[in-house]
Order: structure tokens, then C-alpha cells, then sequence
């Protein structure tokens, strides 16, 4: 999950600026990602299911696509796609394609 965050962090810190992004980043990356899991939860295992996100001015539109799947100590909730801004987030994450969250 650190690097699902991290790339978001970056790609809105290059949106805002460092300092209003950092600000921004710290309270709606925890934001996003609380509520896709909670959505991850509550969807059937191995379904694909996908959320879209934008921040009140608009600035940020995130994609998440994701699914659940049993892992060897449980339930894994995993982030399969990441869009931000018509930017697929993965492309650009260190050979990132699935991050658990």
C-alpha cells in the first residue's frame, strides 16, 4: 500500500505544488483508499469492481480497479489499476501492477 500512496503523493504534489499537495495528499490518498477497501470488502471474491474519485475542485480525478482474493492468511484486497488524470499510475511505479492494500 506505501506504494500505491507514494506514487499518488507524487502525482498530486505535481498537480499542487509541494506544499499544498503534501497537504492535500495527506488527507485524501487515506481518504480514497479507506473507502476502496471498504468497497473491496463488500464485494465478491474475484470480481473485478472499479471506483471513480475527484477532489472538490476537480483537479484530481482518480480511477481505482481492483478485486479480492483469498490469500494464504486470508482475504487479500488488491488494487489491479490506478488511473489519476487519464495517466495510468502503475506505467510509472517500478514494474508496479498489482499493490495490496
Amino acid at each position: 500500500m506505501d506504494e500505491l500512496r507514494k506514487l499518488l503523493l507524487h502525482e498530486i504534489i505535481g498537480i499542487y505544488g509541494p506544499t499544498v499537495g503534501q497537504g492535500i495528499g495527506s488527507v485524501i490518498i487515506p481518504a480514497f483508499i479507506g473507502d476502496f477497501k471498504k468497497m473491496l470488502e463488500d464485494s465478491k471474491d474475484n470480481k473485478t469492481v472499479s471506483e471513480e474519485y475527484m477532489t472538490e475542485d476537480k483537479k484530481v480525478h482518480l480511477i481505482l480497479k481492483g478485486k479480492k482474493a483469498l490469500g494464504a492468511s486470508g482475504m487479500d484486497y488488491l488494487v489491479t489499476g490506478c488511473v489519476l488524470n487519464d495517466k495510468d499510475i502503475f506505467t510509472y511505479g517500478d514494474d508496479v501492477d498489482i499493490v495490496q492494500i
